[in-house]
């Protein structure tokens, strides 16, 4: 756990597990054990959602640390498919997984293009 989340009660925390896995707010409330009313009241904390946006972009970071590691195996699928021994499923997977690099990628370049553009505009004034 980072160090935002330390600061958070156990029921919250639980709370965030279960909102970053997929659960719903009604969900979480059942899994932490309190009323849905005190998932929405954690949801408007500023730490709450720091915390929760934290966990998020660590499990976001891991999954594409994942595909990534995905893109030595869609080049041996490409290399298959030029010599006639993988089947069209494979090479449509491996397909697949280099849209998905290339769509973090330049979501990634966009990230950067934002904040160079709001450093630019906090120079200029």
């Amino acid at each position: 756990m980072s160090e935002l989340t330390e600061k958070l009660t156990e029921k919250q925390q639980i709370c965030i597990l279960g909102l970053v896995g997929g659960k719903s707010k009604t969900e979480c409330a059942a899994l932490a054990d309190c009323a849905e009313s005190t998932v929405f009241r954690w949801l408007a904390d500023e730490n709450f959602r720091r915390a929760l946006k934290d966990a998020k972009d660590t499990v976001f970071e891991s999954e594409t640390a994942r595909l990534y590691g995905l893109a030595a195996m869609a080049i041996e699928s490409f290399e298959r498919g030029l010599s006639g021994k993988a089947k069209a499923v494979e090479v449509r997977a491996a397909i697949a997984v280099f849209g998905q690099i290339g769509r973090l990628r330049e979501n990634d370049l966009l990230e950067r293009i934002e904040r160079l553009e709001q450093f630019l505009e906090s120079k200029s004034k």
